[in-house]
């Protein structure tokens, strides 16, 4: 057996998982700044967190399939989630001079979900459910 034979294995789920994780972090990065400077959660910026984790996936050559739109779906929830969570943390954090990663280590479920509550609206919501099903289907 040759050397590049023993790799490929190991190499088969290294690159999807590191494009995975980048692309959550990246999106939720970049979703962190577009609420920041607009003000708002930007709820629409799930439907690109879909878009952007299927992309990610298909650059790392992820054979295509119910794993790949799983870990899609999974990918832009888990972003969903962590940029609601950031952004009502940075939102807690101003008023009391924190930094977000600060606050959003500081701060509990309750009150994450009550300033969510009062910052989204229906629209962010809708948006979020919309993106699941489109992850889904972009990965297959």
């Amino acid at each position: 057996m040759q050397p590049t034979d023993r790799s490929t294995p190991a190499l088969r789920w290294l690159l999807p998982a590191l494009a995975w994780a980048a692309g959550v972090l990246g999106m939720v990065a970049a979703w962190l700044a577009v609420s920041l400077a607009l003000r708002s959660p930007a709820g629409w910026l799930a439907v690109v967190a879909a878009a952007d984790l299927a992309l990610m996936l298909r650059l790392a050559a992820t054979p295509p399939g119910r794993a790949r739109a799983l870990a899609a779906t999974v990918g832009t929830a888990v972003a969903v989630l962590a940029s609601y969570w950031i952004y009502a943390a940075s939102l807690m954090g101003m008023t009391l001079g924190l930094r977000p990663m600060e606050s959003a280590l500081r701060m509990g479920p309750v009150l994450a979900g009550e300033l969510l509550r009062h910052a989204t609206t229906g629209w962010d919501l809708a948006w979020a459910l919309l993106a699941l099903p489109l992850a889904w289907r972009l990965a297959r």
